[in-house]
């Protein structure tokens, strides 16, 4: 059987401010009205039974994960948690240890969350011709036809083509891959493209579950023997915390040099799908419909005599004046201004975010949540002023706050508030206090969304 195993692990600092570690790329909707993941999944239910779907995610991202499917949804489907970023072979090796298990011929599609298809049909055929290829034993990869010198991309060398296969009806050429290059500085990109025999390497991969586990034995066995470990743990839930010293101890380390590169099984097909791997804010651009003035325009935006710039704005007004080819990113509490040639670089703006433990690089003001959102609006030494929307039949989980109170005001909806011993109905208007050191929860029983603005006091903020 085919299985599609979804990596959606992303550190979200690639389109930061957009972007964060608790909203990654891949939840964003920035190539129209659905996010990278919605999409991905569309070609995944396609391909496949939503119950042979495997989402690989890490523990992290879970609950915004999860959120997203329950808006889809799509509850059938089945979600790894990474108890910690290990790279792309760890990843691969926690869904292809489960599915072993069952169907240990079955085949992995292997697909990033956050990949752009333009065709989706030819890329589902694709994805089929892999599945016969990989099911002789191959490690089968789909490498994309380069339309320029990128040097943003590592390259695949293709080899001789691989006529000993008994795949009758086969509409694709399959090459052997001779080796996988690095990012190319420009002068080398050219070459690549002038040669014709190189492709950009796609990050998407097919191979039967039992050749996959073979290969890390062979050539990542601590990988191998900790997964298998993992794997006898049962659904992982069973003894998460041996789970995580495990996986915690596996070195990080990708695919394609953990394994594919030590393979003499490796394969390629081919591939012209108008494929994007959404790198950068510049790749968001090249690929996103433009004004006449080569601008990308997203949002409440005003550009005058501006030429070939990505400018993105959310409620208030972001107004460009004679820009040309930069990148303006607009959230409610960070804005990004950069050249476009240097987008790729926005993650070293993260990283020094992170270094003086700024919440920019973590979350947004509004923050999703199973129950519902989450948005700060104001905080200062001792207080924090906040809305809460609670989805209908939803409730937050029983708290006890030691040096903090709350003043919730009900603006829409009707609340059902719990604390200590009573249980108490607040309509819209109405407002309660919930003291210091109270049990409380809140819950939606009604039918309509509940809003609620909340006033925080403590010594501390959290």
């Amino acid at each position: 059987m085919l299985h599609a195993v979804i990596l959606a692990g992303g550190s979200g600092t690639r389109f930061w401010p957009l972007s964060r570690e608790k909203m990654p790329k891949q939840l964003l909707h920035i190539l129209g009205d659905r996010s990278m993941l919605a999409m991905t999944l569309d070609r995944a239910c396609a391909l496949v039974p939503e119950e042979r779907i495997w989402i690989v995610t890490t523990r992290s991202q879970a609950s915004e994960i999860k959120q997203e499917l329950h808006t889809l949804h799509l509850e059938k489907l089945q979600v790894i948690e990474e108890p910690a970023g290990r790279n792309t072979a760890a990843a691969i090796g926690l869904a292809a240890v489960r599915i072993h298990q069952n169907d240990p011929k079955g085949v992995l599609a292997v697909l990033p969350a956050d990949h752009h298809i333009e065709e989706k049909d030819r890329f589902l055929e694709l994805l089929h011709a892999g599945k016969r290829v990989a099911e002789t034993g191959w490690l089968v990869t789909l490498g994309i036809s380069p339309t320029r010198p990128e040097t943003g991309y590592g390259y695949i060398w293709k080899g001789s083509r691989i006529d000993s296969l008994d795949l009758s009806n086969l509409e694709f050429d399959v090459f052997k891959v001779s080796r996988f290059t690095e990012k190319p500085d420009q002068e080398t990109a050219e070459e690549y493209l002038r040669s014709g025999d190189f492709f950009w390497n796609s990050g998407i991969f097919l191979w039967r579950a039992d050749q996959f586990m073979d290969e890390m034995k062979r050539s990542l066995p601590e990988h191998y023997r900790g997964l298998m470990e993992i794997g006898s743990l049962g659904d992982f839930s069973s003894n998460p915390d041996r789970v995580e010293e495990i996986y915690e101890g596996l070195t990080a380390v990708s695919v394609d040099y953990g394994i594919m590169e030590h393979s003499d099984k490796v394969a390629m097909i081919p591939a012209s799908v108008g494929w994007s791997d959404v790198g950068s804010w510049a790749a968001l651009r090249e690929i996103s419909e433009k004004d006449l003035n080569g601008n990308v325009v997203k949002g409440n935006v005003l550009a005058v005599d501006s030429r070939n710039s990505l400018l993105y704005g959310q409620d208030r007004l972001v107004a460009a004046l004679g820009l040309e080819g930069l990148v303006v990113v607009d959230t409610p509490d960070a804005v990004l201004v950069c050249r476009e040639d240097m987008s790729q670089d926005v993650r070293k703006i993260v990283k020094q975010l992170l270094d003086e433990g700024r919440d920019e690089a973590l979350v947004h003001r509004e923050v999703l949540k199973p129950w519902g959102a989450y948005k700060m609006l104001d905080r200062g030494e001792a207080y924090q002023l906040g809305w809460l929307d609670v989805l209908p039949g939803e409730q937050l989980s029983l708290k006890n706050h030691i040096h903090r109170s709350a003043h919730w005001i009900v603006v829409a909806g009707t609340a059902t508030v719990t604390f200590n011993d009573r249980v108490v109905d607040v309509f819209c208007g109405e407002h309660i206090r919930v003291p210091e050191g109270s049990l409380h929860r809140v819950e939606n029983k009604g039918s309509e969304k509940l809003r609620m603005i909340e006033i925080q006091t403590m010594s501390v903020v959290s």
